[in-house]
């Protein structure tokens, strides 16, 4: 076995704990979150075909902070790889994006508001936009606890194992799941997804949509929100959330969720109209999804 270390500088002000395991994607296989080491831990393949284990750490304070990268893996590892764990890593932890105004807006509003400027902010994502498609649709119409059957079933049919123990097994590649019958799908319990996720696959192998690209496009939010609208098994909720992981926060998704939040926090429980609800978070601008995302926790931090 071998071990590499890396590390990461974020732009300050940076809270690790909080960055990492700032939503449950932090508890969806291929990824873990230890609470009480705060680490966390992935199983990733790279582009070299190594599959390595990833212990990722959180050291210094929220003005000075550094990401260390414990990289276990079968082989040393070449420079392409480290450079690949770094950009995934990167990415998944938001470590370039600038929250600053975001920050001045919670000050300006003062109260618990104010907390949020300390490093908070960064919602965890993975580290392909592929593997956050099929994660969101995944989320669709089901309960938490489905949404985790789900993708840890996916990994364990399709992903590619850690040299020395197969049970742990990184997400599976577009080619995996594209070249996979749908039956892999199906007892892998995505039910009526099986063929939105397969459908997602075979087109990104086939070049006809290139998701990465997603992530620096230029294309305003409206237009991006309607290219993800016409991937199958999409709709305004999931468009909402990838919006949110591809760094665009000024879409919110209208979903039971936030109907009764919204109706319980601003409306006394009455019931109000689709518009007037998200109508609330308007003077948020671009962070309006942020500032919804913060007001739940804020209300109640221990859910």
């Amino acid at each position: 076995m071998s071990i590499t270390h890396l590390q990461l500088s974020p732009t300050p002000p940076f809270n690790f704990a909080a960055s990492a395991f700032s939503h449950g994607w932090a508890r969806l296989a291929p990824t873990s979150w230890d609470e009480e080491a705060r680490v966390l831990g992935r199983i990733e393949r790279l582009d070299s075909g190594h599959v390595v284990d990833l212990h990722i750490t959180g050291v210094g304070d929220i003005e000075h902070p550094v990401i260390n990268i414990a990289v276990d893996a079968a082989a040393p590892l070449s420079a392409a790889d480290t450079a690949e764990i770094a950009r995934k890593v990167g990415h998944m932890l938001r470590v370039d994006e600038d929250f600053s105004d975001f920050y001045a807006q919670c000050a300006a509003r003062g109260g618990r508001w104010a907390a949020i400027g300390s490093g908070l902010g960064r919602l965890l994502r993975s580290p392909t936009v592929f593997e956050d498609v099929v994660k969101t649709i995944a989320t669709t119409n089901t309960q938490w606890s489905g949404t985790k059957a789900m993708t840890r079933a996916l990994c364990e049919a399709l992903g590619e194992p850690l040299p020395g123990d197969a049970a742990r097994r990184a997400f599976p590649t577009p080619e995996a799941i594209a070249g996979a019958p749908l039956d892999t799908l199906t007892a892998a319990r995505f039910g009526y997804r099986g063929p939105y996720v397969a459908e997602l696959a075979r087109r990104v192998v086939a070049g006809e949509l290139d998701l990465e690209g997603l992530t620096n496009s230029k294309l305003p939010t409206p237009e991006l929100r309607r290219a993800l609208l016409g991937i199958k098994g999409v709709g305004p909720y999931a468009a909402a959330t990838l919006l949110m992981l591809l760094g665009r926060y000024d879409a919110l998704g209208y979903d039971t969720v936030l109907r009764d939040f919204v109706s319980a926090h601003y409306f006394a429980g009455e019931r109000r109209p689709e518009r007037e609800l998200l109508a609330v978070y308007d003077d948020w601008g671009r962070w309006r999804y942020l500032a919804y995302w913060f007001e739940m926790w804020l209300a109640d931090p221990d859910a």
